[in-house]
Protein backbone atom coordinates (compact mmCIF):
# COMPACT_ATOMS: atom_id res chain seq x y z
CA UNK A 1 0.00 0.00 0.00
CA UNK A 2 1.34 3.33 -0.82
CA UNK A 3 0.63 5.07 2.64
CA UNK A 4 1.14 1.51 4.76
CA UNK A 5 3.23 2.36 8.29
CA UNK A 6 5.58 -0.56 9.55
CA UNK A 7 2.64 -0.81 12.19
CA UNK A 8 0.23 -1.20 10.08
CA UNK A 9 1.86 -4.00 7.82
CA UNK A 10 2.71 -5.96 11.25
CA UNK A 11 -0.67 -5.55 12.57
CA UNK A 12 -2.20 -6.83 9.15
CA UNK A 13 0.28 -9.51 8.90
CA UNK A 14 -0.67 -11.15 12.01
CA UNK A 15 -4.20 -10.58 11.14
CA UNK A 16 -4.07 -12.42 8.51
CA UNK A 17 -1.68 -15.39 9.62
CA UNK A 18 -4.43 -16.11 12.21
CA UNK A 19 -6.98 -15.69 9.96
CA UNK A 20 -5.21 -18.66 7.65
CA UNK A 21 -4.72 -20.74 10.57
CA UNK A 22 -8.15 -20.64 11.95
CA UNK A 23 -9.48 -21.74 8.26
CA UNK A 24 -6.29 -23.86 7.32
CA UNK A 25 -5.72 -21.41 4.66
CA UNK A 26 -2.42 -20.76 2.86
CA UNK A 27 -2.26 -17.09 2.47
CA UNK A 28 -0.20 -15.73 -0.56
CA UNK A 29 0.30 -12.07 -0.56
CA UNK A 30 -0.80 -10.57 -3.97
CA UNK A 31 1.26 -8.17 -5.76
CA UNK A 32 -0.12 -4.20 -5.59
CA UNK A 33 -1.25 -3.85 -8.65
CA UNK A 34 -4.33 -6.30 -7.62
CA UNK A 35 -4.77 -3.80 -4.69
CA UNK A 36 -5.96 -6.86 -2.11
CA UNK A 37 -4.14 -8.02 0.36
CA UNK A 38 -3.96 -12.00 -0.78
CA UNK A 39 -5.35 -14.87 -2.19
CA UNK A 40 -6.09 -17.67 0.19
CA UNK A 41 -5.03 -21.13 -1.06
CA UNK A 42 -6.54 -24.74 1.03
CA UNK A 43 -3.88 -26.79 -1.23
CA UNK A 44 -3.45 -25.98 -4.26
CA UNK A 45 -6.73 -24.73 -4.71
CA UNK A 46 -7.69 -21.15 -4.65
CA UNK A 47 -10.52 -20.46 -2.26
CA UNK A 48 -11.23 -16.61 -2.09
CA UNK A 49 -9.75 -13.00 -1.70
CA UNK A 50 -9.10 -10.89 1.12
CA UNK A 51 -8.57 -7.37 2.56
CA UNK A 52 -7.42 -6.60 5.84
CA UNK A 53 -7.27 -3.22 7.59
CA UNK A 54 -7.06 -2.84 11.50
CA UNK A 55 -8.28 0.40 12.75
CA UNK A 56 -7.09 1.99 16.17
CA UNK A 57 -11.20 2.27 17.30
CA UNK A 58 -13.84 0.19 18.95
CA UNK A 59 -16.46 -1.30 16.41
CA UNK A 60 -18.54 0.80 17.95
CA UNK A 61 -16.94 4.02 17.11
CA UNK A 62 -18.68 4.49 13.62
CA UNK A 63 -21.70 3.26 12.42
CA UNK A 64 -19.37 2.16 9.48
CA UNK A 65 -16.86 0.98 7.78
CA UNK A 66 -15.48 2.66 4.87
CA UNK A 67 -12.66 1.13 2.25
CA UNK A 68 -11.51 3.73 -0.82
CA UNK A 69 -13.85 2.89 -3.72
CA UNK A 70 -10.61 1.78 -6.00
CA UNK A 71 -10.98 -1.48 -3.65
CA UNK A 72 -14.03 -2.80 -4.28
CA UNK A 73 -13.75 -2.31 -7.78
CA UNK A 74 -11.03 -4.28 -7.59
CA UNK A 75 -12.28 -6.39 -5.88
CA UNK A 76 -15.80 -6.68 -8.33
CA UNK A 77 -13.51 -7.18 -10.93
CA UNK A 78 -11.49 -9.99 -9.45
CA UNK A 79 -14.45 -11.96 -8.69
CA UNK A 80 -15.95 -11.54 -12.18
CA UNK A 81 -12.68 -12.60 -13.42
CA UNK A 82 -12.10 -15.31 -11.26
CA UNK A 83 -15.55 -16.48 -9.67
CA UNK A 84 -13.81 -16.10 -5.95
CA UNK A 85 -15.77 -14.12 -3.52
CA UNK A 86 -13.40 -11.14 -2.13
CA UNK A 87 -13.67 -10.29 2.05
CA UNK A 88 -12.70 -7.26 3.51
CA UNK A 89 -11.99 -8.25 6.84
CA UNK A 90 -11.44 -5.31 9.55
CA UNK A 91 -9.70 -5.56 12.86
CA UNK A 92 -11.27 -2.74 15.29
CA UNK A 93 -9.75 -2.59 18.95
CA UNK A 94 -12.48 -4.86 20.08
CA UNK A 95 -13.60 -6.99 17.53
CA UNK A 96 -12.63 -8.39 13.97
CA UNK A 97 -15.19 -8.80 11.47
CA UNK A 98 -15.67 -9.34 7.82
CA UNK A 99 -18.03 -8.90 5.28
CA UNK A 100 -18.37 -9.69 1.67
CA UNK A 101 -17.18 -6.71 -1.02
CA UNK A 102 -20.31 -7.10 -2.73
CA UNK A 103 -22.53 -6.74 0.61
CA UNK A 104 -24.28 -3.17 0.26
CA UNK A 105 -22.99 -0.30 1.01
CA UNK A 106 -23.57 3.56 0.33
CA UNK A 107 -20.94 5.50 -1.90
CA UNK A 108 -19.71 8.73 -0.58
CA UNK A 109 -16.79 11.08 -0.86
CA UNK A 110 -14.64 11.72 2.40
CA UNK A 111 -10.61 13.24 3.10
CA UNK A 112 -8.16 12.09 5.43
CA UNK A 113 -7.56 13.97 8.25
CA UNK A 114 -3.93 12.74 8.34
CA UNK A 115 -3.00 13.57 4.81
CA UNK A 116 -3.29 16.63 2.59
CA UNK A 117 -5.37 15.16 -0.63
CA UNK A 118 -8.39 16.03 -2.38
CA UNK A 119 -11.53 14.07 -1.76
CA UNK A 120 -11.78 10.43 -2.48
CA UNK A 121 -14.76 8.15 -3.01
CA UNK A 122 -15.43 5.72 -0.43
CA UNK A 123 -17.46 2.76 -0.04
CA UNK A 124 -19.55 2.80 3.25
CA UNK A 125 -20.40 -0.46 4.80
CA UNK A 126 -22.32 -0.28 8.03
CA UNK A 127 -20.73 -2.22 11.28
CA UNK A 128 -23.57 -4.59 11.98
CA UNK A 129 -23.00 -6.10 8.29
CA UNK A 130 -20.03 -7.50 9.59
CA UNK A 131 -19.79 -11.01 10.94
CA UNK A 132 -17.19 -11.76 13.52
CA UNK A 133 -14.38 -14.04 13.73
CA UNK A 134 -13.13 -15.63 16.74
CA UNK A 135 -8.86 -15.54 15.80
CA UNK A 136 -7.31 -14.25 19.23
Amino acid sequence: MLYETEENKTAEDKLRTALGDAYGYNMVALPIKYSLDCLAFKGKDAKCFFEFKCRTVASTEYDTALVNLHKVIAAANITKATGLKCWLVVQWTDMVGFIDFEADKQIGMSKRRDRNEAADLFAYYPVSGFKTLSLY
